[in-house]
Formats: structure tokens, sequence, C-alpha cells
């Protein structure tokens, strides 16, 4: 079965939003989600130069309201004060899941923070989720603070930056990246009809609505 490798810092709420449809885009195309958290600022600030989002003047109080405007639209829940986690020890826990249970705890640790409220960049809350995912708190403790963990969030992080990727959440498809929670639409379109990139051409004019006659001025 084809993947989608679905890219995310858990510290994005848009990740969080994305992470509510992703499985149900991948089973309707019958391919299946992996998940790979990476390190965000990584891209943003030493990448690309840029300050982070919600410490950007005008954007970030807009994002803060755009991310509660859209989860009321898509019918979501979500738990946002404004103050974001910190996104390593959750990442670190993951990497030491066992792969077979990362879809459960990828979504377990999202849904904690934006729709739950919990403080997941907390190791008593992380200690919390590792026994409601089958952990002992002993566990969760050494996988947070330990080698393992951090290892494969930078080797996932250098992954992620060599293929291009630099927002969160972004989905990657072969060599075809989908950067947005609000872009999902497109990579639904893109797995439906089975192609790859090319120039705009009249049918994807026609889905975005581009191209036709306007009237002119009366």
């Amino acid at each position: 079965m084809d993947t989608i490798d679905f890219y995310f810092d858990f510290l994005s709420p848009y990740a969080y939003l994305a992470s509510r449809r992703i499985e149900a885009i991948a089973k309707k195309h019958g391919r299946r989600v992996q998940w790979h958290p990476f390190r965000l600022g990584i891209a943003v600030v030493k990448v690309m130069g840029l300050r982070p989002v919600m410490e950007t003047p005008l954007k970030g109080p807009y994002a803060m309201l755009d991310v509660q405007r859209l989860a009321k639209v898509m019918g979501e829940p979500l738990c946002f004060s404004g103050k974001l986690p910190d996104p390593l020890p959750p990442a670190k826990f993951f990497y030491c899941i066992p792969s077979e249970l990362s879809a459960t705890a990828a979504k377990a640790l999202l849904n904690a923070q934006w729709e739950q409220g919990r403080d997941i960049g907390r190791l008593d809350t992380l200690k919390e989720i590792g026994v409601e995912l089958g952990f002992e708190c002993d566990w969760t403790h050494a996988a947070v603070e330990g080698a393992q963990g951090s290892s494969r969030l930078r080797e996932a992080t250098d992954t992620a930056l060599a293929r291009g990727v630099f927002g969160s959440p972004t989905c990657v498809v072969d060599d075809a990246l989908f950067w947005g929670v609000d872009r999902l639409w497109l990579l639904d379109w893109y797995l439906e009809n089975n192609e790859t990139y090319k120039p705009l051409g009249s049918e994807m004019a026609g889905v975005l609505g581009l191209g036709k006659e306007r009237p002119g001025p009366a």
C-alpha cells in the first residue's frame, strides 16, 4: 500500500486539525499515513530565516484567530490559549514508541494538547499519556530524556528538509508536497486524478474557478 507522509510539529494547531482528516483521505485512496514529527523551528528560523508565526507582528494575532475560526468551520474542538507547548519532549517520546503504535500515539498527543488542553511539553503530562498508551512512567521518562528520541527526531528533521518540507502540516506523496490543512482538498484531488504536476491546464483551471469570462464594465 502506498503511503502519505504526514510531516508535522506538535506545536502546530493546524497539524492537529489536519490529523482529524488525513486518515480518511488516505483510506479513500487506498493509502496509509506515515506520521513524521519534525522540528518546524529549524525550517522556519534556521533555514528560511523567518520569525516563528506567533512572534511575527500582525501575522501572529491573525493566526491565533484564524485557527479558531477554521476549527469552528471544520466542526472540530479546539482548546487554544495562544501559548504553544514545547514540542521537543512529545516528539522524543513519539520516536521511542513502537512503530505499530505510531498513529495512535501521534493522534493521542495532538488530541491531548489541542482538544483537551493538556500541556504535552510537560513530562508529567507525557507520563499520563504514556500510561494511557500502556507504558510505565519510568519508560516515558527514559524516552524523553534519552538519546534515541533525540537522534530519530534529528534524522526526521533532516529528511523533511531534504524533501523540501518547510511548514506544518505538510503531506508528501511521491515528490509532491501539500502544505497546510487548507490544502487537503488539493491532496485529495491529486490522488483522485493520479496526476503529477504540470502547467496549469483547462481542467485544473476549472477546478480553481479560473479562466471564466467575467462581465466587462457597465
